[in-house]
């Protein structure tokens, strides 16, 4: 099996996962459906089977799945829709590499509508090993600093805006009302389609950990937004 192969069932296992939470909200088969972000095309692909209806944006176009969704290229972080459009906006892993981050989320506010949900997912910065380069503390280190931790290790600067999840409730609040699904996730991966190897922590004891002490251990936060009133 090739990387490709390998990426193409890891992303088809993350759509199967993303499914699986928003099927607890809302039905997919009449959905209109936004994917942020969608990179190489799988999880756009695999909500295509879901809903008729489905929509992939993103900066640079490398999908290796193209037909069975609509697909824009986008210059920064504006949806190009008109507002109240989708039902269910979905931002996997997404708004660590956007530099305006309000901005992100003022735009999914704006194209979703009033009954619609958006499922976002992102790393927590206070992780000790940083996913995007497997490099400790990398995340948790001011921009500068950071910097120079990557040019030392990988030759590039650190392109990558992590939240902490406080900082993540504090953007969303604005305009969304959050519902955290971490818990539930870590509790019972296999009903989420994360293999059993993610469940670092004995599930007995996960649920002895109070929510916000868990906030700061968990790899990554996902999370179910709908649209304040």
């Amino acid at each position: 099996m090739n990387k490709l192969q390998k990426k193409i069932i890891k992303k088809s296992r993350k759509a199967r996962k993303i499914i699986s939470v928003i099927e607890q909200f809302k039905e997919l088969k009449n959905s209109k459906i936004l994917d942020i972000g969608s990179g190489t095309g799988v999880i756009s692909n695999v909500l295509s089977k879901y809903s008729k209806d489905v929509y992939g944006v993103d900066t640079f176009d490398y999908r290796v799945k193209k037909k069975t969704y609509k697909f824009k290229k986008v210059k920064d972080e504006i949806i190009p829709f008109k507002e109240d459009f989708f039902d269910v906006i979905v931002s996997n892993q997404v708004i660590e590499h956007v530099q305006d981050q309000e901005k992100h989320l003022r735009e999914i506010f704006r194209t979703l509508k009033k009954d619609g949900i958006c499922y976002l997912a992102t790393p927590n910065k206070y992780f000790p090993i940083e996913p995007h380069y497997s490099l400790p503390f990398l995340g948790m280190l001011p921009k500068k600093i950071a910097d120079f931790y990557l040019q030392v290790f990988k030759n590039k600067d650190y392109d990558v805006y992590l939240l902490s999840f406080n900082q993540l409730k504090n953007k969303i609040r604005k305009y969304f009302r959050m519902n955290n699904f971490t818990k539930k996730i870590m509790i019972n991966p296999k009903k989420y389609y994360l293999e059993e190897k993610f469940q670092v922590i004995p599930k007995e004891i996960i649920q002895l950990i109070p929510s916000s002490l868990l906030n700061n251990l968990s790899p990554g936060f996902i999370v179910v937004l709908k649209k304040k009133n």
